[in-house]
């Protein structure tokens, strides 16, 4: 199912990660509002699910020619 893989849906932010490890092999959903991963974080800030390039989900968007 790579022609709906992450890398090439209008959701996915490598950007945010260029700086990182995790630009190697994933980026940001930025498909729904960031959220908390758990009870203790919901005092910091709250973040966008990591993904790899090759993940896949129902909510894939191609990107715009």
């Amino acid at each position: 199912m790579t022609d709906k893989a992450c890398n090439v849906c209008a959701f996915f932010d490598n950007e945010a990660v260029k700086e990182t490890a995790a630009n190697e092999t994933g980026g940001l959903c930025r498909f729904n509002a960031p959220t908390f991963l758990t009870e203790e974080e919901k005092a910091g800030a709250a973040h966008w699910p990591l993904v790899k390039t090759t993940d896949w989900c129902g909510s894939f968007e191609g990107q715009a020619a």
